[in-house]
C-alpha cells in the first residue's frame, strides 16, 4: 500500500494494513438511561435488578452517572497502548481518534446525557469496500462520539474514500424498540423513557450499530433484533444492495454479534456455540467451526458494583485478525490461545484487563480501514 489514507476493507481476515484504534482519554463514566439499558440489557440486567432500577424513595426513576475509578481507566489506557505498539510492530499503520474534550453533559431538544469516549470505534461505523458508513447511534451518550473520528474521516475522504451517514436519530422518548426482550411488568417499566421528551408523529426510528454486521467479502451478515434494526437493514440494502448481499440474522442477539461469530478466514468460523449456525444462511453453515472455550484460568475482575458488566463472558473471543494465519488475542484467555494454536494459527497475546466493564475487545476497539481483500464471494 503506497498511501496510508486509502480505504479498502471487505472482510475481517485479509492482511491488515491500516486501522483506527479507539481511545479512552478523558472518559469519566457511564450514564444509565433507557437507551443505555436497551442497548445491552441482557448483560446489565443483574446489575439493574440489584439496584432496583435506580428508583428513589418516592418511586421516581433517577438514572445515575456511574463514575469509573481513574486507576481503572489508566490500566485500560496501558492495555490499549500495548495493543497499539503490537500493531505497529507488525507493520500496521495505526490512527487514533481525537481525545475527548468539552463538557461532560450533552443535550438535545429531547434529552440530556453525558458524552462517551471514542473507544469501541467499530460500533458506530462500518467500512464497506471504499466507503465509510457512519451508523445511527443506539445510545444517547454516544450521539456525538463519531465527531472525534471526523479529523481522520476527512483525510480518508480527501484521498478518494466515499463517506456516507445513516439518518441521525433523535433518540427521543418512544424511538427505541425493546421487543427483543421478554419483560416482566417491572422490567418493562424500567426500560421506559422517564426523562426524555417525545417527538409527535415520529414513532420507532432507524437505530443501528456497525457491530451488528460481519463482512465476508460480497456478503454481509446483519443481526436484526427489532424494528429499529429492521430500518437499518432496509437502509443498507437501499444504498448498497447493488454491490453487497445483505443477509438478515433474525434475532441472533440483542445487538452486536462479534462476540458470537467471527470469520477467521474463508471456510472457518469462530463461534460462541454451534447454535449460532442455525441463524446464518445455509451456504455458510458448510464452513468449518472452532467453538470458543470458556475462560476459567483468569476470572474477570470484580469492581465495586460486582454485577456491572456491559459485555458477556464471551467478550474475549472478540479477537483481531492480522491476516488469515495471525490473530491478536487477550493474554488472559489462554484457553482460546491454545485452541487457535492447535488449529495452526500464530497467536499474539496482548493484555486486556477490563473488557467486560467497557464493553469491548480488540475487534471492538478497531476499525480496519485497509485490508488486502477485495469484493468477491466466498460461498
Amino acid at each position: 500500500m503506497t498511501d496510508k489514507w486509502i480505504v479498502n476493507s471487505y472482510d475481517e481476515w485479509s492482511q491488515l494494513r491500516d486501522v483506527i484504534v479507539g481511545r479512552i482519554d478523558g472518559f469519566f463514566g457511564f450514564h444509565f438511561d433507557n437507551s443505555f439499558d436497551i442497548g445491552c440489557f441482557d448483560n446489565l440486567k443483574p446489575f439493574l435488578e440489584s439496584h432496583r432500577y435506580f428508583k428513589d424513595k418516592m418511586g421516581k426513576f433517577n438514572w445515575p452517572l456511574i463514575r469509573i475509578k481513574p486507576e481503572i481507566i489508566a490500566e485500560l489506557n496501558e492495555d490499549i497502548e500495548g495493543f497499539v505498539k503490537t500493531l505497529k510492530s507488525l507493520g500496521v499503520i495505526v490512527h487514533r481518534p481525537s481525545q475527548i474534550v468539552g463538557k461532560e453533559r450533552i443535550q438535545t431538544p429531547f434529552w440530556t446525557s453525558y458524552q462517551s469516549a471514542p473507544l469501541n470505534v467499530r460500533d458506530q461505523t462500518i467500512i464497506l469496500g471504499s466507503t465509510i458508513v457512519e451508523t445511527a447511534p443506539t445510545v444517547r451518550s454516544r450521539i456525538f462520539e463519531n465527531d472525534y473520528m471526523k479529523p481522520l474521516f476527512y483525510q480518508y475522504m480527501l484521498q478518494g474514500a466515499h463517506w456516507q451517514c445513516m439518518p441521525r436519530p433523535t433518540l427521543c422518548a418512544g424511538a427505541l424498540d425493546p421487543s427483543f426482550f421478554v419483560l416482566s411488568k417491572k422490567e418493562g417499566e424500567a426500560l421506559k423513557d422517564h426523562h426524555a421528551l417525545p417527538l409527535t408523529g415520529l414513532g420507532l426510528e432507524l437505530v443501528f450499530d456497525g457491530a451488528q454486521c460481519i463482512r465476508v467479502g460480497k456478503d454481509v451478515l446483519v443481526n436484526v433484533a427489532n424494528r429499529n434494526h429492521e430500518l437499518g437493514l432496509r437502509w443498507l440494502i437501499s444504498e448498497f444492495g447493488d454491490i453487497f448481499n445483505f443477509h438478515r440474522l433474525d434475532r441472533l442477539v440483542d445487538n452486536h454479534i462479534d462476540s458470537l461469530i467471527l470469520p477467521l478466514r474463508p471456510g472457518l468460523w469462530l463461534l460462541r456455540s454451534r447454535k449460532v449456525l442455525e441463524f446464518i444462511p445455509p451456504e455458510f453453515r458448510k464452513w468449518d467451526v472452532i467453538v470458543a472455550p470458556g475462560r476459567t484460568k483468569y476470572p474477570f475482575p470484580s469492581y465495586k458494583h460486582n454485577d456491572f458488566a456491559m459485555s458477556s463472558r464471551f467478550l474475549d473471543m472478540n479477537l483481531l485478525s492480522i491476516n488469515e494465519k495471525t490473530v491478536i488475542v487477550n493474554s488472559l484467555f489462554p484457553e482460546l490461545i491454545e485452541v487457535l494454536e492447535d488449529n495452526g494459527f500464530k497467536v499474539i497475546p496482548v493484555l486486556h484487563r477490563h473488557g467486560r466493564l467497557f464493553g469491548g475487545g480488540f475487534h471492538c476497539f478497531t476499525l480496519d480501514m485497509h485490508r488486502d481483500g477485495n469484493l468477491k464471494s466466498y460461498v
